[in-house]
């Protein structure tokens, strides 16, 4: 989605739109060739008809006709099992869930919380239930299914709760500091059969951060000798995207502040709204539909993104130099990021 909202907002614009190319590679001084989301050429191109013409693919050696690039980066969480849980329970054969016997307790508690909560899979003879009680005081009980979910997540805020298998994150508000996700896959004669992870932020960005970087100095390197960021050199602009910037922990924003001229965060509230519409306009087949892709060849899909980007005027972009909201557009044949 975050890719899809970027492109609507860099092709809303005519003149972006006619100088826009989609994944190409583009190589840098090392020899190495990047795949990145989007390049935006010094020349445009427009059809027959007068209408931009967008370039799919292909392959840049030589950056110099080339005035801005655009990688998007979305990092989310990364779900490791539970130590805990790991070394307490017995894996279920090679099957990647694990047997919790029938009246061992699950216990799930946040530091510096007051809520604790326990899980229970028991069999009273009516059939497996799993049992869920906070501070001891019971608020789920369900029979034993298979792709049965609970999530139960720590906000920023430092509150906590749980979600049921009929619930997602998506329906609170509240900005998620991490979570905790139990698993249920059904059960055997010995207990439930299940597998909680948790939801970690933050592991992933120094990789994402580094990549980025790179393929910025490469390509730098390749067009004007240097590694350095010049503010002055505004002829090849490279720009980093990000969603969910919550997860991008400091040592990894200093990475990218230090190597990539610009970038910018869409924020949480915006993707989900995507997602709603999406989901909204398209049922259940909606992951299907957000490809960028069908921006191009689906009518339907390029009026709806562009009407979520159009909502804000284009400014979608948050720039974490100095916290304005931002969109692009050319001034004077150059790629500006503008508030």
């Amino acid at each position: 989605m975050l890719e899809v909202l970027t492109y609507a907002a860099l092709a809303r614009n005519e003149e972006i739109a006619a100088r826009l190319q989609v994944e190409p590679k583009l190589y840098g001084y090392s020899g190495a060739g990047h795949k990145v989301e989007f390049i935006v050429n010094k020349e445009a191109r427009y059809d027959d008809f007068k209408k931009p013409e967008i370039i799919s693919g292909g392959g840049i050696s030589d950056p110099v006709g080339v005035i801005a690039f655009i990688e998007c980066k979305k990092v989310g969480v990364e779900q490791t099992i539970n130590k805990s849980f790991k070394k307490k329970y017995k894996k279920n054969g090679s099957y990647k869930n694990y047997v919790i016997p029938f009246g061992e307790e699950i216990k799930i508690k946040f530091q510096g919380s007051s809520k604790a909560y326990s899980i229970f899979f028991l069999d009273e003879g009516s059939g497996p239930t799993i049992n869920i009680t906070e501070n001891g005081n019971l608020i789920i009980k369900d029979d034993v299914v298979t792709d049965y979910r609970l999530i139960f997540p720590l906000y920023e805020d430092g509150s906590v709760g749980v979600i049921k298998n009929d619930g997602s994150l998506r329906d609170h508000q509240k900005t998620l500091k991490s979570c905790k996700i139990l698993e249920i896959y059904g059960s055997n004669e010995f207990g439930g059969l299940a597998l909680l992870n948790d939801c970690l932020s933050g592991p992933q960005t120094p990789e994402k951060a580094k990549q980025s970087s790179f393929v910025a100095l490469d390509v730098r390197k390749k067009r004007y000798d240097s590694f350095d960021i010049n503010e002055n050199e505004e002829d090849l602009v490279s720009i980093l995207v990000l969603t969910e910037f919550s997860h991008w922990e400091e040592k990894s924003q200093n990475i990218i502040k230090a190597c990539i001229d610009v970038n910018l965060v869409v924020a949480d509230s915006i993707i989900v709204q995507a997602f709603k519409v999406f989901e909204e306009k398209f049922g259940s087949d909606f992951y299907s539909m957000i490809k960028k892709d069908n921006l191009l060849n689906d009518d339907m899909v390029r009026s709806i993104a562009f009407e979520i980007v159009d909502e804000y005027e284009g400014k979608i972009f948050r720039d974490i130099k100095d916290g304005q909201l931002k969109k692009f557009a050319i001034i004077d044949g150059k790629l500006k990021i503008i508030s």
